[in-house]
């Protein structure tokens, strides 16, 4: 280190005894390389150190308060359809399997939702940790000599906008992948260990005292909550880090060396060119001053938009119609059975007969909400998908254009 920050001084000392940032001159190519490879290694330690442990307390905020919301809206109803499925059931009322179908039902929508909790607040989570992650590595240590505050705000902005992206979509996808089978494990175990001990006293509490169904399920409910809450706190906590240590460590392995590069090339015009500005474009001449340079730039932006939104948006539309439809097709064929079961057991139960009105609004509340998540995920993987393919090419059409 002390070698490097030596040669790196050397090299300013030839050209410009200043900071960078602030003025024009050249960086030769091989010093320009070892500054960004000492950035590259400030930059990696701090994520590590810091933006993991930040973002996965504020991930897990975020996830226990969409637990707590689901346990109290949903868990009533979740237990009241498992109780008049296992009343209606061949066979007779099962405890063991009204436990199954109940885990089972319920761990997945743990799972949904916390997938859908994530995919909405990751972004800000993660944003402002890491721009103020990259900011403090930069502004200290052996890189702070060499990057003035302009300098240091700017590329942490660059260095953050071209690896959060990947971060947020890494991070997402674990969490689908991996979560399910610690939730699923977690509510399994809360039920078989509380729920017979919850339904044995709420009977005979309503034996004693009087009450329904509907005073049943709210006693088994309020003995459930609390254990349901703690135990799947304890479950993601542990796997949440992981996850988030692995996402951030597989982008920053592959990406984060790019970015700085890419970042100190824009920030100082590429190629150990300091001072580039708003001006400099590869391949367009270099570097244009005053008007003319602002007119390139005018031309550049409008070609990128032009591009990105016919390429992209088209890519959108080509996915999303047979991406929507198959998604309705594979979310009711996983659940309308079980969801029409529920509804005629609940219907046999109360008595009354099988009227239209009834069906239709027991069967739209049970998969309005399945429905909606499923066709919101298959929408934002629809856009994720476009955005990847077309995105590149889109740019790369738009800036080879003369």
């Amino acid at each position: 280190m002390k070698l490097l920050n030596q040669a790196i001084q050397t090299a300013l000392q030839g050209g410009f005894g200043q900071q960078l940032g602030g003025f024009g001159g050249q960086l030769p190519e091989g010093q320009f390389e070892k500054l960004g490879e000492l950035m590259h290694e400030r930059v990696r330690e701090a994520i590590r150190e810091k933006v993991v442990e930040a973002f996965h307390e504020r991930l897990m905020e975020v996830m226990k308060d969409r637990v707590r919301d689901l346990v109290r809206q949903r868990l009533g109803q979740e237990i009241r359809n498992a109780l008049l499925e296992g009343h209606g059931a061949p066979g007779g009322f099962n405890l063991d399997t009204v436990t199954n179908r109940l885990s089972e039902r319920f761990s997945e929508m743990v799972h949904e939702r916390l997938v859908e909790a994530i995919r909405e607040r990751v972004g800000e989570a993660l944003r402002e940790r890491l721009y103020n992650t990259i900011r403090e590595a930069l502004s200290e240590g052996p890189t702070a000599q060499f990057l003035d505050w302009n300098a240091t705000e700017g590329l942490a902005i660059k260095i953050r906008e071209r690896i959060e992206p990947e971060i947020r979509e890494r991070v997402v996808e674990l969490v689908r992948e991996r979560l399910r089978e610690a939730i699923r494990e977690r509510v399994q175990q809360a039920f078989r260990e509380r729920l017979p001990e919850a339904l044995n006293a709420a009977l005979s509490q309503t034996k004693a005292k009087g009450g329904d169904l509907e005073v049943i399920v709210m006693l088994v409910r309020d003995k459930l909550i609390d254990t349901l809450e703690r135990r799947l706190g304890e479950g993601m906590r542990d796997r949440l880090r992981e996850i988030i240590r692995d996402g951030m460590e597989e982008v920053v392995r592959d990406r984060l060396r790019e970015a700085v590069r890419a970042a100190l090339a824009e920030k100082f015009g590429g190629g150990g060119q300091l001072g580039g500005g708003a001006g400099y474009y590869p391949g367009f001449g270099g570097q244009q001053g005053g008007q003319q340079g602002g007119f390139m730039m005018e031309q550049i932006r409008e070609r990128i938009i032009e591009n990105v939104r016919d390429r992209v948006g088209e890519a959108v539309r080509e996915r999303l119609e047979s991406r929507i439809k198959q998604k309705i097709e594979d979310t009711l064929r996983e659940r309308l059975g079980g969801a029409l079961q529920s509804v005629l057991a609940e219907q046999t139960t109360l008595g009354g007969g099988f009227t239209p009105e009834h069906i239709v609004e027991a069967l739209r509340y049970r998969l309005a909400e399945n429905l909606r998540y499923d066709v919101s995920g298959a929408v934002f993987e629809s856009i994720g998908d476009a955005v990847r393919e077309r995105l590149g090419e889109a740019l790369s059409t738009a800036l080879s254009q003369r």
